[in-house]
């Protein structure tokens, strides 16, 4: 796709992993899921001996084990391969006893080696040569997975901010075992030295907070050609985010949230691309591959509707002609984006869109729909989307209103325009849906559900008010199927989020 600018619960879920979602199994080796029924022991036993690559991907062999393998360091009170250092001014023990400890470890040859290593550096008065012996110290140690955090701290007439010197030596400070590395507020050096050298083994990066520009970005991705997982998160520095086919050619999942002064994302040129997570500002430019078969997306934009339409419209009118939303199964985008997908398919032709049929969504399990606000034309839009995209395998949908009503609850000239589809969702088992506070367009959104959703078992709606209010403008036929379908449990009423009853992306963001 490419675009220039003119100016959770009981339902089946997306079988992608949340650490590699290039990974996926068919439904034989889930229903022959037997490894869950070890006991847990014996399970974190199994993967403590496992290197850290290969413990990630024993997720894709049990659901149980999709994010066990993170306490596989966890014993009977020793640290094992897992060791997490914060270093404060006053600490105890003392950050030369912490140093000490990491060179013990390398000293002890395999018997010391260090699976995960986590590293605080709060002690302003801390240089780079010591911070750098802590660094080095772990790479000696064979670390697998690696975390560097420098905390930022409020400045304070007391106590003014002092500006740290201390950067990530990159590529120096990545041993060769590294296979994971998490930076947060902290700057980097070393990308540019003519004597780096690749990191042979480093699969997942992720960068919270930290200063690197477009040039260094490229240069990092340069260093590691074996590269998976990319996130990007409130990296103010970053204005063009450019992925090629060298650098991009084993890449499987992007993430970019909140990165304020981007002003364009072009991975078009990474074919093996599965996954694809954006949120934050308007992009002036948006490049997507044609030629990838995406298993799940997430797209936000928080600007105002008036200024990406067209860039949207360019985006995403190639999903109807590339096709390359077949396999699909998860995709979450905001109601500024659902407005402008919703009527793509009537701008193809009238041959393409009887060739695309009902193919085009084929294999989307779960659609989370972020309303940024709810009345007449969102909803008419959601009931073109799913009329036009023939969401015929869906299972699980989540709405997601906004937490404050943009107007008022009862508006009498607020009428939808659209008649809600017909058939389209026959298979469709679980509704979410969030900030729900009982207006009419709301309620029509519920009403629609109940009726069309022939599979449906579970309709669950989070709200302020356990009691449905009397809300204008309903007729008594939808008021009677509402209080019908509370009464007998199928629309679910709580105030509270039902943690069991997550959407596939509710987390995407949590992790740096």
């Amino acid at each position: 796709m490419s675009l220039e600018s003119d100016g959770a619960a009981t339902a089946k879920r997306p079988r992608l992993p949340a650490e590699d979602p290039s990974i996926h199994f068919g439904a034989a080796v889930e229903a022959a899921d037997r490894i869950s029924a070890l006991p847990e022991a014996m399970q974190l036993h199994i993967l403590s001996l496992l290197p850290l690559p290969s413990a990630i991907r024993t997720g894709a062999l049990s659901r149980a084990w999709r994010d066990l393998w993170k306490r596989r360091w966890q014993d009977d009170g020793n640290a094992g391969a897992f060791l997490h250092h914060h270093i404060r001014p006053c600490s105890s023990p003392s950050s030369k006893k912490l140093l000490e400890c990491l060179e013990l470890r390398q000293s002890q040859g395999r018997r010391g080696r260090l699976d995960r290593y986590s590293l605080v550096a709060d002690n302003p008065a801390m240089g780079a040569r010591q911070f750098g012996r802590y660094l080095d110290a772990a790479a000696r140690c064979g670390v697998e997975d690696l975390r560097v955090e420098l905390p930022e701290k409020p400045p304070s007439p007391a106590t003014p901010t002092k500006a740290t010197t201390l950067r990530f030596p990159f590529p120096a400070a990545a041993g060769p075992d590294l296979a994971r590395l998490s930076l947060r507020g902290i700057g980097v050096s070393g990308l540019h030295s003519r004597a780096a050298r690749p990191c042979s083994a480093l699969e997942v990066v992720r960068l919270h907070s930290v200063p690197v520009d477009d040039r260094g970005l490229a240069r990092m991705l340069a260093l590691c050609p074996r590269l998976r997982v990319l996130g990007l998160h409130s990296c103010s520095a970053l204005r063009r985010i450019a992925v090629t086919a060298a650098t991009g050619r084993k890449l499987r999942s992007v993430t970019i949230a909140g990165c304020g002064w981007l002003i364009e994302v072009d991975v078009a040129a990474v074919s093996s691309l599965r996954s694809f997570r954006y949120t934050g500002g308007f992009l002036s430019s948006f490049y997507l591959p044609d030629s990838a078969s995406f298993a799940d997306l997430y797209i936000c934009f928080d600007a105002q509707r008036s200024c990406n339409v067209r860039i949207c419209q360019k985006v995403f009118s190639h999903w109807f002609e590339s096709r390359v939303c077949w396999k699909l199964t998860a995709l979450t985008i905001c109601s500024n984006v659902l407005f402008v997908v919703s009527s793509l398919p009537n701008g193809i032709s009238h041959a393409e869109s009887a060739k695309i049929g009902g193919d085009f969504f084929r294999s989307m399990t779960e659609l989370q729909l972020l309303m940024l606000d709810m009345k007449a034309p969102e909803l008419a839009n959601i009931y073109v989307f799913l009329k036009n995209s023939h969401c015929c395998n869906l299972e699980r949908l989540f709405v997601q209103l906004p937490s404050i009503p943009s107007g008022p609850l009862v508006d009498a000239s607020d009428h939808v325009r659209v008649e809600p589809p017909e058939d389209v969702l026959e298979n469709l088992k679980v509704v979410k849906i969030t900030n729900f506070n009982w207006n009419r367009i709301e309620l029509q959104l519920v009403c629609f559900l109940l009726r069309k959703a022939s599979s449906l078992h579970k309709l669950l709606l989070v709200t302020p008010s356990l009691v449905p209010l009397d809300v204008t403008g309903i007729q008594k036929a939808d008021l009677l199927l509402v209080g019908e379908a509370v009464a007998n449990g199928k629309i679910i009423l709580s105030k509270l989020d039902d943690a069991a009853t997550q959407p596939f992306h509710s987390d995407v963001f949590a992790e740096v």
